[in-house]
């Protein structure tokens, strides 16, 4: 019984700091070394006060992120975080605008920072940091041919 309410005392605490998702806490009580048992009645004592909540957490990530990183990449994060794909895309759904063109663009500008496109290896950093933030290659090679190789300014 004790041990269920330390479980119970460390869920509430670690949720104080930043909103996890159920696989994260469950992990972590586990980590800790509570038994699968206590481990499971202290995330039903958290869900039964809505501190746990994977769909809030997938908007909420969406909205932190979604003018930092492909919807792509958002996903991946968010299944290795433990969130249903189905519960990502309900969430996704609520950002129509989202546009990853557009958003290219703009981290491609902020890469650049008035620097010359043309520059040795200029296009190959540019295109590799958008890579790694999860963007389609074709999308990358799209944005990327229609900026103004002097400037940095899109034609688009």
């Amino acid at each position: 019984m004790e041990e269920l309410v330390r479980a119970k005392r460390r869920a509430l605490y670690l949720l104080t700091d930043m909103d996890r998702t159920e696989k994260e806490l469950c992990d972590k009580l586990r980590k800790t070394g509570y038994s699968e048992e206590t481990v499971r009645c202290a995330m039903d004592y958290v869900k039964s006060f809505g501190y746990i909540d994977d769909a809030r957490y997938a908007r909420k990530y969406i909205e932190s992120y979604r003018n930092k990183k492909s919807r792509m990449k958002m996903t991946y994060d968010m299944t290795a975080k433990g969130v249903d794909r189905q519960v990502i895309e309900d969430a996704f759904q609520e950002y129509p605008e989202y546009d990853e063109k557009d958003l290219i663009r703009r981290l491609a500008e902020k890469k650049l920072r008035g620097r010359d496109l043309s520059e040795p290896g200029m296009y190959q950093k540019t295109a590799a940091f958008l890579a790694r933030q999860g963007f389609a290659s074709g999308d990358i090679v799209k944005v990327l041919k229609n900026f103004d190789f002097h400037g940095g300014d899109p034609l688009l």
